[in-house]
């Protein structure tokens, strides 16, 4: 047998050492996945260092090569790459797809060249199995779109997708589909992308059953997906479709939230007044309540299923619609009046009109209502048994980012401190104005951004209420100010960090409202 020559060595070099690389990324991808998922090392060591050790020896001698030992040492190689490939896959197979999608979701930028080698990995091995295949195709996925700063995606263009995978399908010996079966197939995905742009809620996207039948097309086709022909289509679909989903899904998650909290005040009124609720009412709230648990888990464990947020909405629809929840407002009994009762036989003594009550600490108008009622509701959930330092991150809370001042102003409010008409008073009712009219601001800009990448009817509706939150910006940022210049000149410089922070972070939610409002064709309120 003939002894090989340079070039087969040096062939045979390069793809080992690619092999290499794939394998050291590979081990890389684990550690970070055991870290930051598991918060535990990664279950095998592998002495990688030294093995590069051997590659730099080997490629120094490629130039001369002595008869055999070349050849020897690169069998060698081989052998051991077998044996680190076997203890890799071994680790790999404790992991599901969903935790490989969880850790590439956390990843803010995704390096092409990483998933490029994680994908050489699985490649170079069996790569039949179903969860071997599932997270190719997750990995393909991701080397198919382009990330944007929004969370979402673009898809790549057709060629581009073409030149990032054919290189690394060429060698595969993959089920092979014929020219006509690729063509059914691809017509198939095309039909699907179709129907689910078509889907204008998420509603109906998630029960029109086109997204089961795309997840049993892949099922279907196993091996067959990594087809030259196929798997660019099959990726520009996955891209699409997983866009489409993206996008009805903020529509309705918004909408969920705004329609529990209608829920969650029907419950609020009624708990003072039980003898209201019906037996069926009950049955309802009870279903929500459960309904939103597992939404909640699964959205704390980054496992929410579908399947969980569309039986929320059956559950909220069902009482939304059988019960009108705005009459319940005036079922509820005042507190009678001195001398209200009727005596035996007599009539009702018309009572003295009331006096009027104070103005809730809480009140707003109805720009910030609803936010401020939200801040009260977090902190009714998380109660009051904790420090504010820590309230401020408890999971009910957190979406709010709100200031320790802001939660400190909000519990001396509700105990009735400071008394009215002090500075104390006025300084923590702008304290929580601000935070509601903050978290307003913030939601507009994002509703803003989101319904001008959609091209959306509602925009200019949007525009219009971010107009009112900027006037009422400018209203609040005066009130700030005087506050500062009056601790200035008394010399109460105490409380001015809390104002200082809670100022400029009104200020920075109003200066990025106000920029993309008036990039994105809102009339200036100034």
């Amino acid at each position: 047998m003939n002894e090989p020559g340079l070039h087969e060595l040096n062939q045979r070099y390069v793809r080992l050492t690619d092999r290499c690389r794939s394998q050291w990324t590979f081990y890389q991808y684990l550690q970070g996945l055991f870290k930051h998922l598991f918060t535990s090392p990664c279950p095998i060591e592998i002495d990688f260092p030294s093995l590069f050790n051997e590659f730099r020896q080997l490629g120094a001698e490629l130039g001369h090569p002595e008869p055999g030992r070349t050849e020897r040492a690169m069998t060698h190689l081989d052998a051991k790459l077998d044996a680190q490939a076997r203890r890799l896959l071994e680790v790999d197979e404790q992991i599901q797809p969903s935790l490989l999608r969880r850790f590439f979701d956390r990843l803010r930028n995704q390096d092409e060249k990483v998933l490029l080698a994680i994908i050489k990995f699985y490649l170079d091995g069996d790569h039949t199995g179903e969860d071997t295949l599932d997270k190719l195709d997750i990995l393909f996925t991701r080397l198919a779109e382009i990330p944007r700063g929004d969370s979402g995606s673009l898809v790549r263009e057709p060629h581009e997708i073409r030149r990032l995978v054919q290189p690394l399908l060429h060698s595969l010996a993959a089920e092979r589909a014929s020219d006509q079966e690729a063509e059914v197939l691809t017509h198939a995905l095309g039909e699907l992308k179709n129907e689910v742009m078509a889907c204008r809620t998420f509603t109906e996207l998630a029960s029109g059953g086109a997204l089961d039948r795309f997840r049993t097309l892949k099922r279907r086709l196993g091996e067959t997906m990594l087809h030259p022909a196929i798997l660019p289509v099959l990726l520009e679909t996955t891209v699409a479709i997983k866009n489409r989903f993206r996008e009805l899904w903020e529509d309705e998650e918004a909408a969920l939230l705004a329609d529990t909290n209608k829920v969650r005040e029907l419950e609020k009124q009624l708990s003072g007044h039980p003898e209201i609720a019906t037996p069926d009412l009950r049955e309802m709230l009870e279903a929500v309540a459960a309904a939103q648990q597992r939404f909640d888990q699964g959205k704390q464990a980054e496992n929410l299923r579908r399947d969980d947020a569309i039986k929320l909405r059956m559950a909220l629809n069902r009482i939304l619609e059988q019960h009108d929840v705005t009459r319940f407002g005036g079922m509820f009994p005042s507190a009678a009046a001195p001398g209200g009762t009727v005596e035996a036989g007599g009539e009702r003594p018309q009572p003295s009109p009331p006096e009027e009550p104070p103005l809730s600490p809480f009140h707003a108008d109805a720009l910030l209502q609803e936010y401020v009622s939200k801040i009260l509701f977090a902190l009714e959930l998380v109660g009051d048994d904790r420090p504010a330092a820590e309230t401020v991150s408890a999971k009910e809370l957190a979406s709010l980012r709100l200031e320790i001042a802001e939660v400190e102003a909000c519990r001396r409010l509700l105990d009735g401190q400071p008394a009215s008409a002090t500075i104390g008073y006025e300084r923590a009712r702008l304290l929580v104005q601000g935070a509601a009219l903050r978290i307003r601001m913030d939601e507009e800009a994002r509703e803003i951004d989101r319904l001008h990448r959609r091209g959306s009817d509602h925009l200019s509706e949007t525009l219009e209420r971010a107009t009112q939150s900027l006037q009422r910006a400018s209203e609040m940022e005066r009130r700030f100010s005087w506050l500062v210049d009056d601790a200035l000149y008394r010399g109460d410089t105490g409380f001015l960090e809390q104002l200082y922070r809670c100022r400029f972070r009104l200020l920075r939610a109003y200066s990025g409202l106000w920029l993309i409002h008036n990039e994105r064709g809102g009339i200036s309120p100034f």
